[in-house]
């Protein structure tokens, strides 16, 4: 595999031209030829090194020599000659006579290329340095059929060859130039190492290192006396100089500029070896709010000046290219008004973007700016996805392929993840995430990858652990966690049997057996408010921990705290290692506790042609309430009686995120081009009542999309007017509309024989659900903190349909499958299908 060398201005153009002038000379490209390296238990080439080798170079050849020994069961010497012949590993200045040419080039982005190739008397892997010589000996093992898929012994794949042979022709560099997987939380002492060699055999490390973390608190911390003497280097907030952990600086004063560039200047002249700098501001607000600050800019314009001045000042040190970074996020991340210096990276965050920009916005006008591109990416954040199966982004690798692929097409050569030790559940996306940012070809090669993956890892149990990961990484039918479960359970106990007499085999698949009784105690705790769960959870991440499956640190951090995963002696610790006897256990209890379930029900369509429910003469009702903290995107469909008309809201919006303005907008069926008929963005999210007054030239069904950037917004609609929020299996924005406590209204047609859906949690982090389901007589038929989340089904008995049902004082998701998806505070106030009202509403005889 080659990395794709695109003759962007990042790349040489070496190999394109060498390939010309082989095509001017006429010189025909011929494969490879085969080399032998071993056969019949013996060495038939040594392993080579230059006199001189770098203890680096020395390191990856006697690595190589055993390796290549662990795999024909031969013995490889490792031996200083010219490079003539042998399994040449090195620099090309180790050697005297080589037969290969190289054109390495010296820049901060060609530090780990490397030609692997084959030839009459031997093997040559040849790098542009030390890292590119260790890539190109884990490339020629790879090729041989090692494997490092997860960090740690467990998940490496050593092949028994006898015979080994080699054809290789590959001048490799990756497409992109720095490539880091990282632990948010951090790392907790015995996934260092694993971590390091899993990077290392995958090819995914840094030979660019580029800082971009928030660094003003580092700038703050290094300079403390400076900024006592001149608190006035501080940004103004609120009349006064904000100190703290989110502190900006009065990037208008000149004297702060000179400290951050004379910083900065120290910093690269005491690491001449430094690639980059971060001039990324601190984290959260509180930009200055002087007049100077103010005429400079927004806070992008405020970040990038400071960054272009350290940039312009360490390249003009004399001691090459330098480079500042800086993400595009929260606040600056909307583009400049100014040029970006050459030397300044943007790495545009994928989350956490304010103002209306999107992220392709955010990435062409930095790019528009001047700006060299990186991508800030979350794999994987604890308080998101907590380990779950499906639950992060990592956990879909044919996903994971093509962003990578998008944001290389966009122009990014820096790749930055958030991520977590948790291998278990996205194990795989992180393997085909590595092998995706040194090639973006290999994104036309994940059902490959993967299969290889199933193959190497399971052998004789392929077949249930293809069930198992199509589980974890490909499924998305909705179901129910202990129908997931209790299927994962399933094929571990089935790949177990077929796994029998294979120990290496048995060890991977009791891994995942470790990891899915995790998920099983963490959907436990969450369905309980006993402390107890969350505790037994939160010990058994502890003790499972060296597997990597689950993210333990960070599951520590976000539930007792850091002090108690600092504490060696807190009581939730337990080093025990599982016994096998425990493995089967969990599994035999896991299958029986966590059934398959099918939904149990057919769903019904309905059209969204909504009419008010009046005709139908339904019984008066409590008023009913809308959730209470509806956040981020919600949407609700509305009647307008006469037209044209001015649509007054009472608004009030809670700040919580406040990532994008606030926008209110009005749709109407009968607008030809689909456009929207009327638009307010004069909400600002401080608590104040806003009047809105929505315009409308037509009668009938409007639809209104509200869009907040994450705060609460509470409508307050006018008297008399039908408001419906729609709330099926499909229907846009469920999980933000229903944030907060409700109680609504449903309509069962005449007819209906049972009322069912789908019952969930907005998200991991939100409380379970909860609420009754109640008959039109008031009594309860489903009490939903009894359930977990999943299909829920009711009969309907004779005389309780064409009448209202009520979910009250419910937390989470109701979605509705066999009855209009439509809920409403009141009869008054409901819509729902044309043809069920028609069909529904009693006739005079």
């Amino acid at each position: 595999m080659m990395g794709r060398q695109d003759g962007s201005r990042w790349q040489s153009g070496g190999r394109i031209l060498a390939v010309l002038a082989l095509l001017l000379a006429g010189v025909a490209t011929a494969a490879p030829a085969p080399v032998r390296l071993a056969a019949a238990g013996q060495a038939l080439l040594p392993v080579v090194v230059g006199a001189d080798a770098s203890p680096e170079v020395l390191a990856s050849a006697r690595e190589l020599a055993d390796y290549l020994g662990r795999i024909s069961g031969a013995e490889f010497a490792v031996e200083t000659d010219t490079g003539a012949t042998g399994i040449v590993v090195g620099l090309p200045a180790d050697f005297t006579e080589l037969p290969v040419v190289t054109d390495f080039k010296a820049g901060p982005f060609d530090q780990e290329d490397y030609v692997l190739r084959s030839g009459a008397g031997g093997v040559w892997l040849l790098g542009a340095s030390e890292m590119a010589v260790g890539h190109a000996v884990w490339d020629l093992l790879y090729r041989l059929g090692h494997r490092q898929y997860f960090p740690g012994e467990t998940w490496e794949i050593v092949p028994s060859q006898a015979e080994l042979s080699i054809a290789a022709e590959a001048t490799e560099r990756p497409d992109f130039y720095a490539r880091r997987i990282w632990y948010n939380w951090g790392m907790w002492g015995y996934n260092n190492e694993p971590y390091r060699q899993w990077c290392r055999r995958n090819r995914h490390t840094q030979g660019f290192k580029l800082n971009s973390g928030h660094a003003y608190g580092r700038i703050v911390g290094a300079n403390r006396e400076a900024f006592a003497a001149h608190p006035e280097y501080f940004a103004l907030v609120n009349g006064k100089r904000h100190r703290g952990g989110d502190a900006k600086f009065c990037v208008a004063n000149p004297g702060l500029r000179q400290l951050v560039v004379d910083d900065a200047v120290r910093q690269m002249t005491a690491k001449p070896g430094l690639h980059s700098i971060s001039m990324d501001p601190s984290d959260g607000g509180n930009w200055c709010e002087c007049e100077p600050c103010a005429a400079i800019g927004t806070p992008s314009d405020r970040a990038l000046t400071l960054a272009n001045a350290v940039a312009a000042a360490i390249n003009d040190l004399g001691i090459g290219d330098r480079y500042v970074g800086m993400y595009a996020y929260n606040e600056h991340c909307a583009p400049p008004s100014i040029e970006a210096h050459p030397k300044v990276i943007i790495s545009a965050a994928t989350a956490f973007i304010r103002g209306n920009n999107t992220l392709d916005q955010i990435i062409t006008g930095w790019q528009a700016k001047g700006a060299t591109l990186g991508i800030y990416d979350y794999y994987s954040v604890i308080a998101w996805d907590w380990n779950m199966p499906g639950a992060a982004k990592a956990a879909r690798p044919a996903g994971v392929a093509a962003s990578i692929v998008d944001f290389h097409g966009k122009g990014a050569r820096f790749y930055d993840c958030e991520s977590g030790d948790a291998w278990g559940p996205y194990g795989l996306g992180y393997y085909v995430a590595a092998r995706t940012m040194w090639d973006i070809d290999e994104a036309e090669r994940v059902d490959a990858l993967i299969a290889d993956f199933l193959e190497k890892a399971f052998g004789p149990a392929r077949e249930p652990m293809t069930t198992y990961y199509e589980l974890i990484n490909v499924d998305t039918a909705r179901r129910p966690v202990s129908d997931r479960l209790g299927r994962m359970y399933r094929a571990l106990a089935a790949a177990r049997v077929l796994a029998a007499g294979h120990p290496a085999v048995l060890r991977r698949i009791d891994d995942l057996v470790l990891y899915t009784r995790y998920a099983e105690l963490y959907q436990r705790q969450a369905n309980s408010d006993n402390p107890k769960a969350r505790n037994e959870m939160v010990a058994w991440a502890y003790r499972i921990r060296t597997s990597m499956m689950v993210h333990a640190y960070g599951i520590w951090a976000r539930t007792v705290g850091q002090a108690a995963a600092a504490d060696p002696a807190n009581a939730l610790k337990n080093d025990e290692p599982v016994t096998e006897a425990e493995i089967l256990a969990i599994l035999e209890a896991g299958i029986a506790a966590n059934q398959p379930v099918e939904m149990g029900f057919t769903p019904v369509g309905f059209s969204a042609d909504y009419v008010p429910a009046t005709p139908l003469q339904l019984a008066d009702v409590k008023l009913g309430r809308f959730p209470t903290v509806p956040q981020d995107r919600h949407t609700y469909y509305i009647w307008v009686d006469e037209a044209p008309q001015d649509i007054k809201l009472q608004v009030t919006v809670q700040k919580v995120w406040n990532n994008k303005p606030h926008k209110i907008t009005l749709y109407s069926p009968l607008e030809v081009n689909v456009e929207a008929v009327a638009e307010s963005t004069i909400v600002r999210p401080d608590g104040t009542a806003y009047e809105v007054s929505l315009h409308t030239p037509f009668a009938g069904l409007h639809r209104v999309e509200v869009v907040d950037g994450g705060d609460y917004t509470r409508i307050v609609w006018p008297e008399g007017m039908p408001v419906m929020m729609p709330s099926g299996i499909d229907s846009p924005s469920v999980t933000t509309s229903f944030r907060g406590e409700w109680t609504l209204y449903c309509y069962v047609p005449k007819g209906t024989t049972v009322l069912a859906g789908w019952a969930g949690r907005i998200a991991k982090w939100a409380p379970r659900i909860s609420g009754t389901l109640r008959d039109p007589d008031g009594t309860v038929v489903l009490d939903f903190a009894k359930l977990e989340e999943g299909w829920f089904s009711v009969p309907v008995t004779a005389g309780h349909d064409g009448r209202l049902w009520s979910f009250e004082n419910s937390q989470g998701t109701r979605q509705l499958m066999t009855v209009p998806p439509c809920l409403a505070r009141s009869p008054h106030e409901l819509l729902l299908p044309r043809d069920v009202v028609d069909r529904d509403t009693p006739h005079a005889p």
